[in-house]
């Protein structure tokens, strides 16, 4: 396994990759404003140290997490508790009102959250999960979040056949292998990285086909290796479609680019894991 991400990370890179595993990590969460307004979840918040990032984003101290998850607030979906290279993926994905948008892989329904207000719940959302259980939670959220979206119970590498030339935007947070977030030490095998960036291709083939041409797709994980990212793009690359990547606004956290022989992908990147976020892959392109 280090062999592998030494060809990708410095030493130094490396180093700060295993540490970023060893202490807990600060906490972004996420406001909803199609339940609740920026001065009512402030008021909530006026006894906690935070700092705002962004519009939508606060960032609060590791130990502060228990307090946010019992918040009545946060129970009544005001806000969400999500890792903020994770929001990320769904900004960068420039979601508009009345834009008809697929968020594929889709519990437990962070991102479709991001979506529901970045769209300001106004368009086409379109949210699939395959498995039966995660299904159900997505349900839950979502509904907790005042999130109004069109909700499937589907394999998503069906959705490129039933929905041919459909959505005008598609985030594929595909599943993967976690690494950036279980660590080194509970790494997968040989075998489950190979089948997972086999699953991972026909997502993002399943994805492409349901894209509109002009039509602009976000391709994510929450982990470190080629075989589940750049060989995953480098796949698309070689397919029928023919690809545009575009430029990502990371809103200033640290990332390098791709790994890749392909000059397209040099604008894909890694993000590199610290005290305030994941390490994260992401990727833009727009189908032309």
């Amino acid at each position: 396994m280090e062999s592998k991400l030494a060809q990708i990370y410095s030493q130094d890179e490396l180093i700060a990759l295993k540490e970023s595993f060893e202490k807990p990590k600060n906490i972004c969460v996420f406001l909803n404003f199609l339940k609740a307004d920026e001065d009512l979840i402030e008021a909530e918040f006026k006894d906690l140290k935070y700092q705002k990032l962004n519009h939508f984003c606060y960032l609060f101290k590791a130990e502060d997490k228990g307090i946010l998850s019992r918040m009545k607030a946060f129970n009544e979906g005001h806000f969400y508790i999500q890792n903020y290279a994770s929001y990320l993926c769904a900004k960068n994905l420039n979601a508009k009102a009345n834009e008809s948008v697929l968020d594929m892989c889709a519990a437990p329904g962070g991102k479709s959250i991001n979506l529901a207000n970045f769209m300001q719940n106004q368009g086409y959302l379109a949210c699939v999960e395959a498995n039966k259980e995660r299904f159900f939670t997505l349900q839950k959220n979502l509904k907790n979040y005042n999130v109004k979206a069109k909700i499937f119970l589907k394999d998503s590498k069906s959705i490129g056949h039933l929905c041919p030339l459909k959505f005008d935007k598609i985030l594929l947070d595909a599943p993967c292998s976690t690494l950036a977030k279980t660590g080194f030490e509970n790494a997968k095998s040989l075998k489950e990285i190979k089948k997972l960036s086999l699953l991972q291709k026909k997502l993002l083939h399943s994805a492409l086909k349901a894209l509109k041409h002009g039509g602009e797709l976000v391709y994510s994980t929450c982990t470190f290796l080629r075989e589940e990212n750049e060989e995953v793009l480098e796949n698309a690359l070689n397919s029928e479609f023919e690809l545009e990547f575009l430029e990502l606004d990371l809103e200033g956290v640290r990332a390098k680019e791709a790994k890749s022989d392909f000059k397209e992908l040099s604008k894909a990147r890694r993000i590199l894991p610290c005290e305030n976020y994941d390490g994260f892959f992401i990727a833009k392109m727009r189908k032309i």
